[in-house]
Formats: structure tokens, sequence, C-alpha cells
């Protein structure tokens, strides 16, 4: 199944599709709120399977995939991964009493046209490798995206790469807040892989920071989305298009939306622009020290660095 990740661009403005029919689109300012309560009645009154990731040394083969309910309280827990808590089980007794997803989220903001949008993040293990994605690297991970149903629209299994620069805004935010794994990848002599200790967690976002008024067909109208993830491997850095500035460095205006960077002015964004100030030189050779770094290079001293010093 082909990923449903694509970025969409946003237009606050009516469309015009022909001569007599235009498309209203729903400001933010008048979605967030909207988006933001369904996003909190759903956190308030739903769990997830913390009893098993409380106990993973105990249950054989745990696959650290993410579970919804809302059972607020369960007895026991699957530790022989029949489908069934049973006296064949480590543990099928013990009253374990789950915290609404409410009280476990972090909240981050994210500001679009001036309108804050909350987005939470379920951090339920950090991921404990040495690299963490920023968001517009590659990142090799495993995820779930779901609507507030729990009504499964894109479900990737199998591990995949992806460009956190062309995802959705709420995914791309997310992904970067977790570590890679720190042990793997470890040949089981299957065909398949293991990773050891990697980022796992979930995402609530609003409509906002999906597809909006733009979905594809098997998502909604301004829908709030959920995604699960595991985080296992990453591209720190990633170099769209080789110049020798990681990506991140190109979003001048730290806004985290790379296309609308663009020194020159040429159209293409500087993230996919091999000169970015459309001088003689490339920015990949304005790096005069030769350290690899064209970023600290300022040859007429203007605090201007010469891959973006039209002059220099």
């Amino acid at each position: 199944k082909n990923t449903l990740l694509f970025f969409v661009l946003i237009s606050l403005f009516s469309c015009k599709e022909d001569e007599s029919t235009t498309t209203y689109i729903v400001p933010f300012s008048e979605q967030a709120p909207i988006d933001d309560a369904a996003l909190r009645e759903f956190l308030s009154t739903n769990y997830y399977n913390e009893e098993e990731f409380s106990n993973a040394t105990s249950i054989p083969d745990f696959k650290f995939d993410i579970k919804f309910s809302e059972e607020p309280t369960v007895t026991g827990y699957d530790s022989n991964s029949d489908g069934v808590v049973d006296g064949s089980d480590v543990d099928d007794t013990t009253v374990f009493n789950r915290q609404s997803l409410l009280d476990l989220v972090e909240t981050k903001i994210i500001s679009i046209d001036d309108v804050e949008h909350n987005l939470y993040v379920l951090r339920v293990v950090n991921g404990e490798g040495a690299d963490q994605p920023k968001f517009c690297d590659s990142t090799f991970l495993e995820y779930k995206g779901m609507n507030l149903n729990k009504e499964i629209f894109d479900n990737k299994l199998n591990p995949t790469w992806l460009d956190l620069a062309g995802t959705v805004r709420g995914f791309s935010e997310s992904v970067s807040e977790f570590n890679t794994a720190l042990g793997g990848p470890l040949d089981n002599g299957d065909g398949t892989f293991t990773y050891d200790k990697y980022g796992v967690g979930a995402v609530f976002m609003p409509s906002a920071l999906g597809y909006y008024a733009s979905p594809p067909s098997a998502i909604g109208l301004y829908s709030p989305l959920i995604f699960t993830l595991k985080v296992l491997r990453a591209v720190v850095g990633t170099d769209h298009d080789n110049d020798g500035v990681p990506s991140y460095l190109e979003d001048l205006n730290g806004d985290h939306f790379l296309s609308n960077d663009d020194t020159d002015l040429d159209r293409l964004a500087n993230y996919t622009d091999a000169n970015d100030d459309n001088d003689p030189v490339l920015t990949v050779d304005e790096d005069i020290d030769g350290d690899g770094d064209p970023t600290n290079d300022d040859t007429d001293g203007d605090g201007i660095p010469n891959y973006l010093d039209s002059d220099s």
C-alpha cells in the first residue's frame, strides 16, 4: 500500500474551480478549537496498553505495538500472546489501572499563519540510540495512521524509509521527538531484521497539521489524525540538494517549512537549489576553507555566508 504521507499545501482563501463555483475553506482560526476539542475528548476517554509495556520483559516476542482502548482497568496481561488473559499467563490476576492518554501526552505548539495548533505526543519509549532525526531528515520507521474512530487508513507493518520533508507537518514534528534504535539491524536469518531499544510513541494531530481541506479519499475533510510510530534509523543532517548544507539549516526563518526559504527568488527553495544565491559559484564550491561546511565562510565579512551572498 502506498504511503499517504505526502505533504499538502493549504490555502486559506476560496479556490475558484470554474466561472460560477468556489470552494470555501474553513480558516485555521475557526477549525483549530474544533479539532482540539475532539482530540482532547479522545485523549481523555482512551488509554493504551501500558500494562504490557510495563511488563515487556515477561512477554515473549512482545512487538511494542501501541493499542488504544476505552478500558481504564485491565486484569493481568497476555504474556504468552495467545489473545486471552488466563491462567496460562505469567500474571492473570493483577488489576492494572491505566492512565488516560490526556495525562500522558506532551503538548507541542505549532503556529501556522499566526494560529496556534496543539500537537499531542505520547512518548512511550524515547529510544536509546545516539541519533534523533531533524524535521526534514530521511528516517527508517514503522507507522500506522488512523482517524479518531480508530479506523486505519495507512499501515506500514514493515519498516520503510521516509523523507520527513515530504510528509504532513504533524508527522515530521513528531518523529523528530524520538531517538533511533540503540542496536540493529540484527539479521534473524529469515529475511527479517531486529532493532533494539528504538523510539516508540504516538501522535495526535489536528487537521491543520495533517491534510486539512485536501485529504486523500480515505480521509475526511478536516480530520484530526493519529499515528503510532517506531523510529528505527535516521540520516541526521540529510542534504536534499547535496550542496554541503544540511537541509535543516536551509530553513532560514526557522518555521520548519522548507518551501518558503528561497534566497535568490528563483522559485527553487534553498534545500533543493544547488546555487542558493544565484551567483556564478555553486553553493558546494563556496566552502572556501575546505572544511565541508559552506555556512561558516564569509569572505567579505558582512555577516552573510558566501553561499547566501551574491556579492561575496
